[in-house]
């Protein structure tokens, strides 16, 4: 097995370890043959909803790596974008901060051929645009339905100015990343300067001077993709209806349990808030604190048992599904890429200009 497939295996183990026992601690009142038993009875049809929801979920994911890349790769098809998702959707999971999905998503656009300069840009812009989607859909959520929060749980208001901040700090530092050719180039140098201790002089140099390419092109791929509006307003868009498809599972999920007390809205408003937090958390899948958070929640309306139902199929549903399916992707093989990386790299064999501030 190599290192890296240990490393993964052991981040799965983190979050594993950290969920049972956070519901062991959590639901220790609660009898386990009953939930077995309670479990057999979910109404398989929402249980499916809920499925559907976090497939559209990925799919709209895909749909906006899609669009966003298509201009930059001509020949990327939309399988080859939807298992490039997947395979980020993997590693994002098992990853603290979700810091892994888009390292993973730019090793294989540049097995499509993409150009790695190119590729950043691509994936830069479209985190942008779904975490400031995220962050306007938040607001617009706590306009309606911000009494739903601040009812009877009085660490929200903190929770709730933490998450939001955090999230605004990374917008504003991806942004001026992807306009600053200046700052993140000697953001990269000064990254660079660990390696004098174990690299040659000439090996640092080198590399010093394909980053610099690299850098030139991934300003050059922004400056493009940030005068596209018409692409940045789809996927804004596209962005947007995915995340309200997914803030609704857990509607979904409460009606396989036979919960109609909580209303679609209201449900909405929690798990909005409940990827708001989490998302924050240093831990593989912001484990410990999406089950803090969504205890904290639901743990208002809904019994021990049923919270415990609840809490477990929406982890299966949002966080494992996409360790499976993930998985899944990366066994699968895209030959396209064979086909356009010639092309794409012929396209940018193109002259190197200076750095310029």
């Amino acid at each position: 097995m190599s290192a890296g497939a240990k490393k993964n295996l052991f981040n799965i183990a983190i979050v594993l370890a950290i969920s049972i026992g956070f519901i062991i601690w959590q639901f220790q009142g609660v009898d386990i043959s009953t939930f077995f038993a309670s479990m057999l009875k979910v109404n398989p049809w929402w249980l499916l909803g809920a499925f559907a929801a976090m497939f559209v979920y990925w799919f709209l994911e895909a749909v906006v790596l899609q669009t966003a890349s298509k201009p930059a790769n001509k020949g990327q098809r939309f399988f080859s974008s939807f298992r490039i998702t997947m395979i980020g959707q993997f590693f994002n999971t098992i990853t603290p901060m979700a810091t892994g999905g888009q390292p993973a998503q730019l090793v294989m656009l540049t097995k499509q051929g993409m150009d790695a300069g190119r590729g950043s840009s691509v994936l830069l812009v479209k985190f942008i645009i779904y975490q400031a989607m995220v962050v306007l859909n938040f607001l617009v959520i706590l306009i309606f339905g911000i009494h739903y929060l601040m009812t009877g749980v009085t660490q929200l208001k903190f929770l709730v100015l933490l998450g939001f901040g955090v999230h605004v700090v990374v917008i504003v530092a991806l942004i001026l990343v992807g306009r600053s050719q200046k700052f993140t180039t000697k953001l990269v140098h000064v990254l660079l300067l660990p390696t004098r201790l174990f690299m040659k002089k000439e090996k640092v140099a080198n590399l010093k001077n394909t980053l610099d390419e690299k850098i030139i092109t991934f300003h050059e791929e922004s400056s493009r993709i940030g005068k596209d509006w018409k692409l940045i307003v789809r996927c804004c868009f596209y962005t947007t209806l995915q995340l309200w498809i997914y803030f609704s599972i857990p509607f979904f999920i409460l009606q396989a349990i036979g919960v109609t007390g909580i209303g679609l809205y209201m449900a909405i408003t929690y798990h909005a808030f409940i990827i708001m937090f989490a998302t924050v958390m240093p831990t593989p899948g912001g484990a410990g604190g999406a089950e803090y958070t969504f205890t904290l929640l639901f743990g208002m309306l809904l019994g021990p048992a049923k919270l415990l139902m609840a809490l477990v199929l929406w982890r299966i549903i949002t966080y494992y599904s996409c360790i499976v399916f993930g998985a899944g992707a990366l066994l699968i093989k895209d030959t396209a890429s064979k086909k356009i990386k010639p092309h794409i790299e012929a396209l940018t064999k193109a002259p190197v200009k200076n750095i310029s501030s």
